[in-house]
This record gives C-alpha cells, structure tokens and sequence, in this order.
C-alpha cells in the first residue's frame, strides 16, 4: 500500500453500526468496532458513532473496554428538533449525558465530536440569528469543559438535498467560527458541516460538489456520512439507488483544494466510475494528471476534510481489497 493511500485514509473511518441499514444493537456494535480495532486495518479507525440517548446503557462496553488500547473514542450524536427551543433543552441534555458518561468510566471514553442537526424551523425559515443562537447555544455548553467534545459538526434537515440553502448555513458556521477565534475561547476549536451523502434517496453529484466547494472557500470543515459506500461509484440493486464511491469523494475534496477544482471538475472526480483514472504514489495521490501531496493530504484530512461515517466495515474494506489498494 502506498504512503499517499494511507495518509488519505488513516483515521477515517467512524463507526456507525448503530445506525440503518446495519442497525446492530449497542453490544454487537461495540463487538465489531473492538474486533476491528485488533484487525490489520485498525490504522483507518477512528470513533465510534452513538446516539445521545444510548450513553447510559455505555455499561455494554465493560466487559470489552480492556481489549482496547486507549479508552473508547466515541462521536456523539443528537436528536433532530423543530424548534430552537427545543435544540437548546436537547445540547443540555447531551451535555448531562456526556458529562454522567466520562464520570462512569473515567479515563476510559473519550469524546472527541459531537453532531448536532439545526433545528428544522430555523433552517426553513432560514433564520440567521436563530442559526447563530443554535451555535452559541453549543459552545457555551461544551466550552464549560474539556471532557466536552471541542469540534462539533452540524448537519441540515431533512433530505430535500438544497444547495443554496446549505450554502447559506455554511456562511453562517464560518462567519460564527471566526468570532470565536477572536474571542479566544477555551476548550472550542471550530463548528463544522456533516455531508450527507447516502441513505435512500442521496444527494447528487451537482449538490456534493457544490457544497464542498463552499465550504472549502470558506473554510468550514467538513465530514462526510454515508450508509454502503463502496470505494468507487456502483449501484445497489436491492433499493435501487446508485452509491456514492467514498474514495471519489474524498479525492474530489483534497484536490478542489490542493487544485482549486470549479464545481464542473469536481463533479466529474466525484461521478468518475474507472479506477484506472486514479493514481496512489508515495508522495503522492493522483485524478488522471491533477495530483495531491502528502503533506497538504495530512494537513487537509486534520483541518478540513476529517473523516466519514460508514455503518459497516465489509463494503469499504472489500473493496479496497478488490482492487488490491490494500
């Protein structure tokens, strides 16, 4: 395997078994993660995805806790809410239940992101000073202390996939993150922007590239979730609905940087089914002539493009090995 591959992937993967299609239950879901991290492939592993409300049955992972190497990395997720109202009682709430966490097995879970979705009603009202209150609303949670996750990721509702309407938020994120860099405050990095881009209906390549790009001119970070993802683009016949190739993404995201891509350029990185037309050296990864660094990949995958939801490990590591990457 080549040095730009395993840049591009270490630490990518969080685990998301919990969730649709695998829907396991918290102690198989922890079973494959643990049996994962013992795997030749644990260098891509990175946190394991759990709702809010599943923190306090965390005693599953007690009798699995001692064959991990470091204490459990966990990404949190919360509940979807119609009003701001609402968005503030549940960041309450997960902060009481990240907080009872941490006390239950200290030294033994570790929160690293949390995921938050706007509040439906602000979004379709598309309310920029509600937006900026959800914001406010979860640093001045999460900054009270370290053990609080200090990057948090917010995602739009529903699935209606529009790009001007994400676009507008990311604006929001962005001009919010700057003040919080000049207000200097403690124990907050940055807000960044979930992509959702599997489930049932996903969102097109236009609307990927779109986003992307958005949030790469205004530096906003950005995390991708997906449901099956194969490494390149394929078709899932049994909901009959194409898939979305995890490397094309990715890809597609470091070079829109390291190449300045235009939306028409992304799209077709993002669209291109023929892995013959991507290239991994050691100092290097390639889309036919446009290539990405391994330093800038490094740099891109900590700050700006960080890592992607998958709730399985079989489809990207099968085909990974399919095509003999690794």
């Amino acid at each position: 395997m080549t040095k730009s591959l395993q840049q591009l992937l270490t630490s990518c993967i969080n685990y998301s078994g919990l969730y649709p299609p695998a829907g396991l239950n918290l102690r198989e879901a922890l079973r494959g993660y643990v049996d994962f991290s013992h795997s030749k492939y644990s260098w891509m592993l990175s946190n394991f995805v759990i709702p809010h409300s599943e923190l306090p049955l965390l005693a599953t992972f007690a009798d699995r806790k001692h064959q991990l190497k470091g204490p459990l990395a966990l990404c949190i997720t919360g509940p979807e809410s119609e009003t701001l109202f609402d968005f503030k009682n549940a960041v309450i709430n997960i902060e009481k239940e990240i907080m009872a966490a941490h006390s239950g097995y200290p030294g033994e879970v570790r929160t690293n992101i949390l995921e938050l979705t706007f509040p439906l009603g602000s979004v379709q009202k598309l309310n920029a000073e509600e937006l900026v209150k959800s914001l406010e609303a979860v640093v001045n949670s999460t900054a009270e202390s370290r053990l609080l996750p200090h990057r948090v990721f917010f995602g739009v509702p529903g699935n209606s996939y529009d790009a001007e309407t994400t676009k507008k938020i990311i604006k929001v994120i962005a001009v919010h993150n700057k003040s919080i860099l000049k207000r200097k405050i403690d124990n907050y990095l940055f807000s960044g922007l979930k992509v959702d881009c599997g489930g049932i209906t996903p969102p097109s390549a236009k609307y990927l590239a779109d986003v992307l790009l958005y949030a790469r001119d205004a530096s906003v970070a950005v995390k991708f979730s997906g449901t099956e993802n194969t490494p390149f683009p394929s078709f899932n016949y049994t909901t009959q609905h194409s898939v979305h190739g995890f490397l094309n993404l990715l890809i597609a995201s470091m070079l829109a940087y390291t190449q300045d891509l235009n939306l028409e350029e992304t799209m077709e990185v993002i669209e291109d089914k023929n892995p013959d037309n991507f290239g991994f050296k050691d100092g290097y990864l390639l889309w036919r002539e446009l290539a990405a660094p391994i330093m800038e990949l490094k740099m891109l995958r900590m700050l700006s493009i960080t890592s992607f939801n998958f709730t399985t490990f079989s489809n990207p590591i099968e085909g990974l090995k399919e095509r003999n990457l690794i």
